[in-house]
C-alpha cells in the first residue's frame, strides 16, 4: 500500500481545531505541526502588517496517511471546516520507517 503526506496550511485562526479534530480522530498516527508563514495571498485576505510584510502568520501541519484513508480524512476535514481558509496539497511518501 502506498502512503501519501498531506500537508495542512492553516490560518491560525483555525489551526487549534485542525489538530483538534485530527487528534479526535484517532488513527491519524503522528503528524508534526509548525509555525511558518504564508505568500502570495491576496491582499485583501490580509491584514494591514501582513500586506505591508507580504506574508500571513499560518500554521503547517504534515501527516502520512495511507493512499486508501485519504479521500475519507479530506472529506471529513472538508465537512468539519467548510470555508475555513485551510489549504492543502498532497506528495507521495518515497520510503519511511524509523531509526532502530
Amino acid at each position: 500500500m502506498n502512503d501519501r503526506c498531506l500537508h495542512l496550511l492553516c490560518p491560525l485562526t483555525v489551526e487549534e481545531r485542525v489538530v483538534d479534530l485530527l487528534l479526535s480522530l484517532g488513527e491519524t498516527g503522528v503528524f508534526t505541526s509548525a509555525p511558518t508563514h504564508a505568500h502570495g495571498f491576496a491582499h485583501g485576505r490580509l491584514n494591514a502588517a501582513e500586506q505591508v510584510s507580504g506574508r500571513s502568520a499560518a500554521g503547517l501541519i504534515h501527516l502520512v496517511v495511507p493512499e486508501a484513508e485519504l479521500g475519507g480524512l479530506l472529506a471529513e476535514l472538508q465537512r468539519e471546516l467548510p470555508r475555513s481558509g485551510v489549504r492543502y496539497w498532497v506528495t507521495d511518501v518515497l520510503c519511511q520507517g524509523e531509526l532502530a
